[in-house]
């Protein structure tokens, strides 16, 4: 018993260092990438130590790692990631599934101990980068009347900027992934708004408000639309049960799809109002992608190099092998500007079948019984909006975006389930 105590506190405390170090951009800039390998290697220790895991499902876990292995190895051989480094990029994959091969232990385990101290260090880190980040940005604003993105700076990875780049984690500024991660906590930060009371829900409100902030500050074009639309379907979905009190979560949320029906409709008109909202501003690069996602609405023709293109050389790949993609052919057509289309493209329907059911295998279990949770709805909600950035942008390197999308769910799933938590310890009586 002594040594499972060890060994669950090793798996929590592997989660909290990886968290410190991930979120905390200025702690990563200190202690560099091999703090998140020990993370790894703390997490694998408690797993060795734990006899009891290893006894009852040695082969599930085994198998689990070697997805967590091979799913990289897909990824750099078919879709050309990881720039030419395969050790580095191993390295780099291995922290980005790590969060679901660790809610999966925490699920299975069952043990309070694992998710010590999880949750609260979780919510503190994400409000320090939020405010860090917004505020920096809004110092950029003010300085010459324009943003500065300083959060647009760090998802750059020109050669020569290894300076700059450490200069800004050092303000703490979140960068690409932050950005998008925060974009998904959205529908979840709107849950705790409807499901708080008092000064809480006061604090989740001026939170929510402040991701907001961030996110339109960054100039990210499609984190700004993301956030707009779950923004939109959350307050919309909120008023239509307001009005119709019987109105079920789910049931709200799919009354707002004809809304955006309609907003398609006018979408030219849309577009064109937010890139001059966004040149007013001095939004730059926000008024740029603007302009170009107006030009494809109005099926003038694109610039060369342009995301857009990217997205079609892609498309065209996979419309030339459908099935089986590249796999079995001399050139790949990527566009290195989306996940989903670079795999249906490198690897066709029946690679990325496989490489979503492999996806699933590694973090099987870890979100059982989502269905019949209260915030099941917002958590669907936020797996549209993940589709979305799969579709339309680079999720596989993202490390923050896995981080939260699989802890917060866990966390929220596990305090849904009190009657569950009693039972086990029962048992165990």
């Amino acid at each position: 018993m002594k040594q499972n105590k060890v060994a669950v506190n090793l798996v929590n405390g592997s989660m909290l260092l990886y968290m410190i170090w991930l979120l905390l951009p200025a702690v990563q800039a200190g202690l560099h990438a091999a703090t998140g390998a020990l993370t790894i290697g703390i997490f694998a220790l408690g797993i060795l130590l734990d006899g009891e895991t290893l006894k009852k499902w040695a082969f599930d876990y085994i198998t689990r790692v070697i997805l967590a292995v091979a799913l990289p190895l897909c990824l750099f051989f078919f879709l050309n990631r990881g720039a030419g480094n395969l050790p580095g990029y191993l390295a780099q994959q291995g922290m980005f599934w790590f969060p679901l091969l660790w809610c999966a232990y925490a699920r299975q385990k069952g043990d309070p101990l694992v998710y010590r101290y999880v949750k609260p260090l979780l919510i503190a880190l994400i409000v320090i980068t939020t405010v860090t980040t917004t505020g920096w940005l809004i110092q950029g604003m003010l300085r010459g009347g324009k943003v500065y993105a300083y959060a647009r700076s760090l998802g750059n990875a020109e050669p020569g900027r290894e300076a700059y780049l450490r200069e800004l984690m050092l303000r703490n500024i979140g960068g690409y992934d932050f950005i998008y991660a925060s974009v998904l906590l959205l529908p979840i930060t709107f849950y705790l708004i409807l499901s708080l009371r008092g000064w809480r829900k006061t604090t989740a409100v001026m939170f929510y408000v402040l991701q907001l902030a961030m996110i339109g500050l960054s100039q990210y074009t499609y984190a700004i639309v993301f956030a707009a639309g779950i923004t939109g379907v959350e307050v919309l979905s909120l008023l239509l049960r307001a009005v119709f009190h019987r109105l079920p979560v789910g049931a709200s949320m799919m009354c707002t799809i004809p809304v955006f029906v309609l907003l398609w409709l006018f979408r030219i008109a849309l577009v064109n109002w937010a890139a001059g909202l966004a040149t007013a501003l001095g939004f730059e690069n926000a008024s740029y992608s603007l302009s170009l996602l107006n030009t494809l609405f109005s099926g003038g023709a694109l610039e060369s190099g342009s995301r857009m293109q990217a997205y079609a050389v892609a498309w065209h790949g996979f419309l030339a092998s459908p099935w089986f993609g590249s796999i079995f052919s001399g050139v790949k057509k990527l566009g290195m500007h989306s996940d989903f289309l670079d795999l249906l493209s490198g690897m066709g329907l029946f690679g990325t079948s496989g490489f979503g059911l492999g996806a699933w295998q590694i973090g099987r279990g870890a979100f059982r019984g989502i269905v019949r949770e209260a915030p099941a709805s917002h958590i669907v909600l936020q797996w549209i909006a993940l589709i979305a950035c799969l579709a339309l942008g680079t999720v596989f390197y993202s490390r923050e975006i896995s981080l939260v999308i699989c802890l917060v769910m866990a966390l929220l799933l596990r305090e849904e389930k009190p009657q569950d938590r009693k039972g086990l310890s029962a048992s165990r009586a």
